[in-house]
């Protein structure tokens, strides 16, 4: 039976195969036909992993998962490989040394200390490997937004967290440093964006700023703060569309420059887009229980930024060449931006669905109005 995190992961599987679809079909190599199989198949393994309460289930869906991406890209290895490998082992110890058959009895699992710190080590360096920028010539094989490894840390390392004093506290600053890191090697990408062509430094961009997304998702989820949390599924899904919209803008020759900026605002979520109800509600949670935190967020917020604006100016001040050429925004683009828009000026639904959600995989999360009127002890 579905949950409410499974709706709210829903439209992510949607996102990833809308861009698998698009991948495919415009790289030249698949029929129309092929692409949308290929894209069926990514929607229905996420949602599968999304849906399902068993551990074992969800090795097994995410094996096939990759052995399908494989099968489509032609190689056997990928770094997607290891990332799931982590996982599968996380799973395998749950189940057979938890004995956790159900992701809802992950909280009251019944193992060791070691055994716990495992699953968390190992979903936590998971987490880590998605984040992280890989090689550019790697970027397309990359996911938007790393779902296995985000629906397996709200599945299991937040139960199983909950018993841990680090946890709260490590995690968060693991996930601030990840989110620096990436948009430092951004601006350090924009700066020496004359070292780069032009697809060069788009895939580098793309990649980067991936990376500074899911550390904002990460780190809003490992809080064990309700709104905090909230406000990073919200993340999940502006961070998505604002990828999606990016990479059909500044991979379009000519490059549509509205779209271009507009894709550019959704991603550093000026007001009236998802993102920005997104971000406010994940800085005001983390106002409450860790100031500093919340500094580090709007202090990575503002560099990432200022590093998307200079490369978007290089992408462009390289293709000058192009700007008697009229270009239309492409579906993908006018989808994005419009579902952006959307979801920003009337956000009540979506804000009370990734309630619901957070409910589910963190009922126990401190609730803003609560610290407040009864301030918990420090931990």
């Amino acid at each position: 039976m579905v949950d409410a995190f499974f709706w709210l992961v829903l439209p992510v599987a949607i996102l990833e195969g809308a861009r698998i679809a698009r991948f495919e079909y415009r790289g030249g190599e698949r029929s129309l036909s092929e692409a949308l199989l290929f894209a069926v198949l990514e929607f229905a393994l996420l949602a599968g992993c999304a849906a399902t309460s068993s551990p074992l289930v969800f090795i097994v869906l995410a094996g096939i998962r990759i052995a399908v991406a494989r099968a489509r890209e032609g190689h056997l290895w990928g770094p997607s490989l290891l990332k799931n490998g982590i996982l599968a082992l996380a799973m395998g110890l749950l189940f057979t040394i938890g004995d956790v058959t159900s992701f809802a009895d992950a909280a009251d699992a019944v193992m060791s200390e070691a055994a716990r710190m495992s699953i968390l080590i190992l979903i936590c360096a998971a987490c880590v490997g998605a984040i992280i920028p890989v090689l550019s010539a790697d970027e397309p094989r990359e996911s938007l937004i790393a779902p296995i490894a985000f629906i397996a840390f709200a599945r299991v390392a937040m139960p199983l967290g909950l018993a841990e004093p680090w946890f709260a506290l490590g995690v968060p600053i693991i996930a601030a440093g990840l989110s620096l890191v990436c948009a430092l090697w951004l601006m350090s990408a924009g700066t020496r964006a004359n070292h780069f062509e032009p697809s060069a430094l788009v895939s580098e961009l793309l990649l980067c700023e991936r990376g500074v997304v899911l550390s904002f998702v990460w780190l809003g989820l490992a809080s064990g703060e309700h709104l905090a949390g909230v406000g990073a599924l919200l993340e999940w899904w502006s961070g998505a569309l604002a990828l999606l919209a990016l990479e059909a803008s500044l991979r379009r020759r000519p490059l549509p420059k509205p779209m271009a900026f507009f894709a550019l605002a959704m991603t550093v979520s000026l007001p009236g887009t998802v993102g920005f109800v997104a971000e406010d509600l994940l800085a005001h949670g983390l106002l409450e229980l860790r100031p500093w935190l919340a500094a580090a967020f709007v202090g990575v917020s503002a560099i990432n930024a200022a590093a998307l604006y200079l490369a978007l100016t290089h992408i462009i001040a390289d293709l000058g060449e192009q700007d008697g050429l009229q270009a239309r925004p492409s579906f993908m683009m006018l989808s994005a931006a419009g579902l952006s828009l959307l979801l920003g000026l009337l956000p009540q639904p979506f804000v009370s669905s990734a309630t619901d959600a957070h409910r589910v995989i963190a009922p126990d999360s401190v609730v803003a109005h609560e610290v407040w009127n009864d301030p918990p002890p420090f931990r």
